[in-house]
């Protein structure tokens, strides 16, 4: 693997954030029984409103996996999203390596997502490595967080996305 130095460029990103989008729906029982149907999570907090009230929890709460799931854009009619949001690379000008590959994913769950909840989230550039050789082709390593924040500010969660943008 060969290794090269990151130009001022690309270092000038590194650190920036995106601007706040919201999820286009609140948090909702539908959403969340159709998630559990679908991977076969038969855990009654997310779908027994008599035993989630009697819980710690005091009702009904979302699977922590879908905390991304609460801030997909509509797939119809098409949502224009705004400009600094972009990509997870925060449009970086990386036009030369256009194949993005994820090579990671951690998530982090913070405070439990509630029926009603309003989920927006934000997206930080945390790292970009040097252009590096790889057996798959020469790119970059990104690493991006998204953190997610409730209606009311507080912050719910947390993705942290390892990403290769490379050419064969």
């Amino acid at each position: 693997m060969t290794e090269k130095t990151l130009s001022p460029e690309l270092k000038k990103y590194i650190g920036r954030s995106s601007g706040f989008f919201e999820g286009p729906d609140e948090v909702n029982k539908a959403m969340i029984r159709h998630w559990c149907e679908m991977v076969e999570d038969a855990n009654p907090l997310y779908t027994d409103e008599k035993y989630a009230k009697s819980s710690e929890y005091g009702g009904i709460v979302s699977p922590p996996t879908m905390q991304s799931t609460w801030v997909y854009p509509r797939w119809w009619p098409p949502v224009e999203m705004p400009p600094d949001i972009g990509p997870a690379q925060l449009d970086l000008p990386l036009e030369d390596v256009p194949i993005p590959a994820v090579i990671s994913l951690t998530e982090e769950y913070l405070l439990p997502i509630r029926l009603g909840d309003r989920i927006h989230y934000m997206t930080k550039l945390d790292s970009i490595s040097p252009l590096k050789k790889t057996r798959v082709g020469e790119g970059y390593f990104i690493t991006t967080t998204n953190y997610y924040f409730n209606q009311r500010d507080e912050l719910v969660g947390t993705s942290q996305y390892v990403l290769f943008r490379y050419r064969l």
